[in-house]
């Protein structure tokens, strides 16, 4: 935009990763027959008290500290008042006064850093499912743990919002705090845009974006809104300060009501719950689960392992790859060909699996042996592919596997010779045409081999050894 900045802050809830909800013991199960993970407490029935999950805090304290948040040494819970189908006390008890941290940071793989607001705890409501002539409601997502992430203004573009979010993700996977599947609810995003005259120090009337499933939601979401008040600036329209909704079909926003301000929630302290002490116990145990978060880990595999950054961007893109990828490079020190394989036929065979990575059992060190294999001729392309894919989800000895399958690559030039004259007599076409020039005939001659050979040829010695033979034919 030439005569305007965009200025974007995200609220991101991510559900904690716990067994039981945040103030009751109900199960935190996902997709559980509807209303069957409710208790007293989870409805706000008379005289019942919340009891504060310790866990749910553990959580929150790690994911404060990976956001460099200063982290607040008391806090309390508040009530947040307001009157919806899916929140039976009419309240939500979550933080506003005093969070569990501030003004952290997040830095994008660009360098830039986006400062960190908050980050808060509070619990869930429930969910509304709507047909054409009535509305349910399943309560079983009520006081399910969530801890609010509110970053400041400082994000730029559609694309930075969605960087941003891409890091974010990362580093609650990499520490554990979450597994923040969107198609699940785990991780959800609600987005503030505005829009100033470039140098302008006042900003614009913001409007709160939700309805987004998915992180290019969101981008394309910010990117229609963006354009859609630059029109109505420049034809002299008052932007409302309201909350739209993204339309993923229409690929449009839609007014849903005026924006809620922090007054119109009438915040006061929950009288059910104490003031709560995050002791330094707490918060240095919870250093330890940090660990190296994934701008440090991508660093260091670009300087160590001599990957590309598209390379080393897919395999630190989830923490259990990148891990297998380090175990195997023990095995077998030869990065490079350890992340093809991984990048190419053993993500291509993970993603035919119904449930991805949760199914696959083979260990680093037999991968690594059979990308060993493969490099020293022992196993070709097909047949190492083979080797991988009846080990994946049963980690079955390697060795006993080729024995078994009878796949040992054959580079034996009598017994590949045999072969050769073989697919020589019975294909005089081909032939032929490599006998007139036409060179990728004998990529044909090669495929009559590997099937001859059910898989097993070296391919490169199969194809030196018909070059041979029909150059000495003439």
């Amino acid at each position: 935009m030439n005569k305007y900045d965009i200025v974007i802050g995200l609220e991101v809830h991510v559900q904690l990763k716990t067994d039981s909800k945040i103030f009751c013991s109900c199960s935190t199960q996902f997709e559980a027959p509807p209303n069957t993970n409710i208790c007293p407490v989870c409805c706000g029935y008379p005289g019942v008290l919340p009891v504060f999950n310790q866990k749910a805090l553990d959580l929150g304290v790690r994911v404060g500290l990976a956001l460099n948040c200063q982290m607040n040494e008391k806090i309390y819970f508040e009530r947040k008042n307001y009157f919806y189908p899916d929140l039976p006390k009419n309240y939500q008890i979550s933080q506003y006064k005093m969070p569990l941290g501030e003004n952290g940071k997040l830095q994008l793989p660009g360098g830039k850093k986006i400062g960190i607001k908050r980050v808060h705890l509070e619990e869930d409501a429930g969910k509304l499912i709507h047909s054409i002539n009535h509305s349910l409601v399943d309560l079983n997502r009520t006081g399910i743990p969530l801890l609010e992430i509110v970053s400041e203004p400082d994000i730029e573009s559609a694309q930075e919002a969605f960087d941003y979010l891409t890091q974010l993700k990362l580093i609650l996977q990499y520490i554990g705090a979450s597994e923040c599947e969107m198609e699940k609810g785990l991780l959800r995003c609600d987005a503030n845009i505005s829009l100033k005259p470039k140098q302008a120090k006042e900003l614009g009337v913001k409007v709160e974006l939700k309805n987004m499933n998915s992180f290019r939601g969101v981008r394309d979401a910010l990117s229609y809104e963006a354009k859609r008040q630059e029109k109505a600036l420049e034809e002299n329209e008052r932007i409302v300060q309201e909350t739209r909704l993204w339309d993923e079909a229409e690929q449009i926003s839609v007014s849903m009501r005026s924006k809620e301000e922090a007054h119109d929630y009438r915040y006061f302290p929950e009288p059910d719950l104490l003031d709560f002490k995050v002791s330094k116990d707490c918060i240095e145990s919870q250093k330890d689960f940090v660990g190296e978060l994934p701008l440090k880990k991508r660093k260091r595999f670009l300087e160590s392992y001599g990957l590309s950054e598209k390379e080393v961007d897919i395999i630190i893109s989830n923490l259990s790859i990148a891990d297998f990828f380090e175990e195997s490079c023990k095995e077998f020190n030869e990065p490079k060909k350890i992340a093809n394989w991984i990048l190419g036929p053993f993500l291509e065979q993970v993603n035919s699996l119904a449930d991805k990575l949760n199914e696959v059992k083979i260990t680093a060190p037999n991968f690594a042996k059979i990308v060993k294999l493969f490099c020293e001729g022992k196993l070709n392309n097909l047949t190492a592919k083979r080797v991988l894919s009846l080990a994946l989800t049963t980690n079955r000895d390697i060795d006993e596997i080729i024995e078994k399958e009878g796949l040992v690559q054959v580079s034996s030039e009598d017994e590949l010779g045999c072969f050769a004259k073989e697919v020589i007599k019975e294909n005089p076409k081909p032939v032929g045409q490599y006998k007139e020039g036409k060179e990728q005939a004998i990529m044909f001659l090669v495929g009559q081999m590997m099937k001859k050979t059910k898989g097993k040829a070296n391919p490169k010695i199969a194809r030196q050894i018909l070059e041979k033979i029909l150059k000495e034919s003439g």
